[in-house]
């Protein structure tokens, strides 16, 4: 056998290998989505069953606050019910305590904002043609603002400005 002819036959082989493993790879692929439509199919008919079981649960429980029906196992569990209920009134008391506590800190707010600005606190301003108050003999000046700087601080504690 010559070298083309064997290296022809490896070749068809690896193709023919290539085939075969593509074929199954496809026929995995089909079989699990069939597989996945039948999982969904069980999870839709689950729910269905849940949604029943629920239905039921709610019916037995009006029955049994209405005196139709009279079973221990049922009053035990519509008395744990009723608990949970007054919790979940409790709670939403609370919030409804809590959300009327939130308007009244933005009525403040807003009653705040509405007060004429001569009302507000008045803060002396130093005429700028007034040099700044003398300070302690210990401190230096801020170039940029005027501020007292005590210590050897690299930046006014006022404006922010870097010292030489």
């Amino acid at each position: 056998m010559s070298f083309l002819d064997r290296v022809t036959k490896a070749v068809g082989d690896v193709v023919d290998r290539g085939k075969q493993e593509v074929d199954q790879f496809m026929r995995i692929q089909k079989i699990n989505g069939e597989i996945g439509q039948m999982e969904k199919k069980i999870a839709e008919f689950k729910s269905q069953i849940q949604n029943a079981k629920q239905q039921a649960g709610e019916k037995a429980i009006a029955l049994v606050r209405a005196g139709a029906i009279a079973s221990p196992d049922l009053t035990a569990f519509v008395d744990q019910i009723t608990v949970v209920e007054q919790h979940i009134a409790v709670e939403e008391a609370a919030v409804a305590g809590k959300k009327k506590d939130i308007e009244a800190i933005k009525a403040e707010d807003e009653a705040a904002a509405a007060t004429p600005a001569a009302e507000a606190p008045a803060v002396p301003s130093v005429p700028a043609s007034q040099p700044p108050a003398a300070p302690a003999a210990a401190a230096r000046l801020c170039a940029a603002c005027g501020a007292a700087i005590a210590g050897a601080g690299a930046f006014c504690p006022q404006c922010g400005a870097k010292q030489a």
